[in-house]
C-alpha cells in the first residue's frame, strides 16, 4: 500500500519583492515545521539577542539592520576575544602581575598635586565611555616611582570591569613585535595585522616611552600605531619618565599632536616612592 505525503503548506505567502518583517518570517517558519508558533523561545524574533560572559557580562550576538535584516555575530565575548588576541600578539596580559594590587584607593596622596592627578585619573576611568567616545588620550610625565603605573593600572582595572578590553605594552616591546613581522619570525602576523589588533583594544597603554633606541624608524612606527587609533577614535595612554618635550621628541611631533588633541597631559612632579624615604633621625630607608 502506497501512501502519499501532503506537502507542508505555508499560510503566509509573501509576494515577490515585498519585504517581510523578521517576526512574520519567524512565525511562518514555526508553523511550517509544526511547532507551536506561540512559543517564542524556540525561535526568538526579538533582537538584539545577548549572551552572558562570566567575566565581562552581557554581549550582543544579533542586530537588525536598517533594512530589517537580522545580522548575527559570533557567539563569543568580544572582550575575551580581544584579550586573547592581545596575548597572542604580544605575549602579555592586560595587567602585569606586579601591579595587580594597584587601584585608586591604594594610591598615596600627600600633596594637592597628587590629589588633582588622582581625581583626574579616577574621573577618566569612571566616565570612560564619554572619554572613549571622544577618543581622548592621556600622557603621564614624571620621574621614576611617582605612581604613573599605579594610576594607569587603576584605570585599566576600572575599564576592564566595564567589559572593555585593555592592552598594556612597553614602547620597546611594541616596536620589537612590529619588526618581527619583517622576517620569518613574524609567523601568522603581518605588520598591518598587528596594527589592526592594537587598534581593536578599547584602551591601549604604552609604558616606558623614551627607553627605546629612538630614530626615524621608530618614530614612523609610533605614528602608525597612534594615528591608526586616532582615526578609530580609540584612547591611548602614554607613560614616560621624560618631560613633555622629551616625549614629543621620541614619538614625533605628528604622533604627539594626536595624543594632545582633546587629551590630558598629567605632570607627576613629586619625589618617587620606589626607593622609600630617608628618615632624618634614623638614616634608614623607610618603605
Amino acid at each position: 500500500m502506497s501512501t502519499s505525503r501532503k506537502p507542508i503548506q505555508s499560510h503566509h505567502k509573501p509576494r515577490k519583492g515585498v519585504p517581510q518583517q523578521v517576526g512574520d518570517l519567524s512565525q511562518d517558519l514555526l508553523r511550517r515545521l509544526g511547532f507551536d508558533h506561540a512559543n517564542v523561545a524556540i525561535l526568538p524574533d526579538r533582537h538584539p539577542q545577548v549572551r552572558e560572559c562570566e567575566r565581562h557580562g552581557p554581549y550582543q550576538i544579533s542586530a537588525v539592520d536598517n533594512f530589517g535584516v537580522v545580522r548575527y555575530m559570533a557567539p563569543v565575548c568580544p572582550v575575551c576575544a580581544t584579550e586573547n588576541m592581545s596575548r597572542r600578539l604580544l605575549g602579555s596580559a592586560s595587567i602585569p602581575a606586579r601591579h595587580q594590587h594597584c587601584d585608586f584607593d591604594t594610591f598615596i596622596v600627600e600633596t594637592p598635586e597628587q590629589q588633582a592627578v588622582l581625581d583626574t585619573c579616577r574621573d577618566y576611568a569612571e566616565h570612560f565611555a564619554r572619554y572613549a567616545a571622544a577618543g581622548s588620550c592621556m600622557v603621564f610625565s614624571g620621574s621614576h616611582g611617582t605612581g604613573k603605573n599605579h594610576l594607569a593600572t587603576a584605570i585599566a582595572r576600572t575599564v576592564l570591569g566595564m567589559g572593555r578590553s585593555v592592552l598594556q605594552v612597553t614602547a620597546r616591546g611594541l616596536i620589537t613585535r612590529i619588526r618581527e613581522t619583517w622576517g620569518s619570525k613574524g609567523g601568522e602576523w603581518t605588520e598591518s595585522g598587528i596594527l589592526r589588533a592594537i587598534a581593536g583594544a578599547d584602551l591601549l597603554i604604552i609604558d616606558e616611552v623614551g627607553k627605546q633606541f629612538g630614530g626615524d624608524g621608530e618614530e614612523i612606527h609610533f605614528f602608525e600605531v597612534i594615528n591608526y587609533r586616532y582615526l578609530q577614535m580609540k584612547p591611548t595612554i602614554v607613560l614616560s619618565n621624560e618631560s613633555a618635550q622629551g616625549i614629543e621628541s621620541y614619538l614625533g611631533v605628528a604622533a604627539f599632536d594626536r595624543l594632545c588633541e582633546g587629551g590630558l597631559l598629567l605632570q607627576f612632579d613629586w619625589p618617587g616612592h620606589r626607593r622609600g624615604r630617608v628618615d632624618a633621625n634614623i638614616g634608614d630607608i623607610v618603605p
